[in-house]
């Protein structure tokens, strides 16, 4: 039997958890990421959580295989190194692999923390059946989180900057995305951005039943609300929702043009929505796909829920351990 650890970094909390070769979860937590600008308190952070999994797990350390770490930021994957990491100062040009490897005597492995969360519903997931081999995971958050897996492998690209699928551009010269670019499906079809139109459309005085909620305070209104509004009919919520699902689908049908997944997995608060999104999403893509052929691939909810972090981390780490890559301890 395999053990291994995943800890999935993020800029408020560390998940973490210990999966076995199985892909069944033996033991989970979190705790707070440290806040600091010091990278060997972060380092220590994650080091204690790899205990505390372990301990939960009734085990030791030296019945771990490998640690799988999912970090968000620009990576160096060969090496092991954040570059740099976006709410997690402490977060630069740190060599995170080799340190917990170093610290904790097992080896480690660093991936993006999209790419692990992807690769986890590969493995443990949506895509579980041995048959799916080819997937590429949607993250529907603040922003449009993405990883792709590809004959089994997660996709990196020459410079780990692949699978980046929330800077597609939809919108030739459309609204102003985080990154730099115009027209990104992230500026428009992320949880986030979904909220930020209903909101400029009830600033600009439009009516709607969500009136009487963005009365109480701008950040009130979330997808959860326009969505319920869009299920009544609220033609300012059918609006934005509409805009927001077709563009998804049309980012789906290009996603597929350039690699032919077999499975498409939606992930993230907004999948909540059920039918009413799945079944827009699928018409649009239906509807801007090409007719040569009828499509075999899926459309479907991620399975994983918030432990997609730390499981994909393991999963990460389960197929290093099966390659002979990563930092060695």
């Amino acid at each position: 039997m395999g053990y291994y650890i995943g800890l999935d970094l993020g800029g408020t909390n560390i998940k973490y958890g210990v999966v076995d070769d199985k892909a069944r979860i033996i033991s989970k937590g979190s705790c707070v990421t440290p806040v600091t600008n010091d990278p060997a308190v972060l380092t220590g952070g994650l080091v204690a959580a790899a205990h505390e999994a372990v301990r939960l797990a009734g085990l030791s350390l030296g019945q771990i295989d490998y640690i799988g770490i999912g970090s968000p930021g620009m990576l160096n994957l060969k090496e092991g190194k954040v570059i740099a990491a976006p709410n997690i100062p402490a977060l630069r040009n740190v060599l995170l692999a080799p340190d917990i490897a170093r610290q904790t005597g097992r080896p480690a492995i660093l991936e993006n923390d999209a790419n692990a969360a992807g690769f986890g519903e590969f493995w443990a997931g949506a895509g579980r059946d041995p048959s799916i081999r080819n997937l590429v995971m949607l993250t529907l958050g603040t922003g449009v989180g993405s990883g792709i897996v590809i004959d089994g492998k997660v996709l990196h690209g020459a410079y780990d900057l692949a699978g980046e699928m929330g800077h597609l551009i939809v919108v030739p010269n459309g609204r102003l995305c985080a990154c730099g670019q115009r027209g990104c499906l992230e500026a428009y079809a992320s949880a986030s951005s979904t909220a930020r139109r209903a909101v400029e459309a009830l600033t600009a005085g439009e009516k709607s039943k969500l009136s009487a909620i963005f009365s109480q305070g701008v950040d009130k209104i979330t997808t959860k609300e326009i969505f319920e509004a869009a299920k009544e009919g609220d033609a300012l919520a059918v609006r934005v929702i509409e805009e927001t699902t077709t563009l998804l689908g049309i980012a789906c049908v290009s996603i597929c043009r350039v690699l032919d997944p077999q499975m498409i997995v939606f992930a993230g608060g907004m999948i909540l929505a059920g039918p009413y999104l799945f079944d827009r999403v699928r018409a649009a893509f239906t509807d801007h796909s090409w007719k040569m052929v009828p499509t075999k691939m899926q459309i479907v909810p991620a399975q994983l829920g918030n432990d997609a972090g730390f499981i994909g981390a393991a999963a990460v780490a389960w197929e290093a351990h099966q390659s002979g890559s990563g930092s060695a301890a």
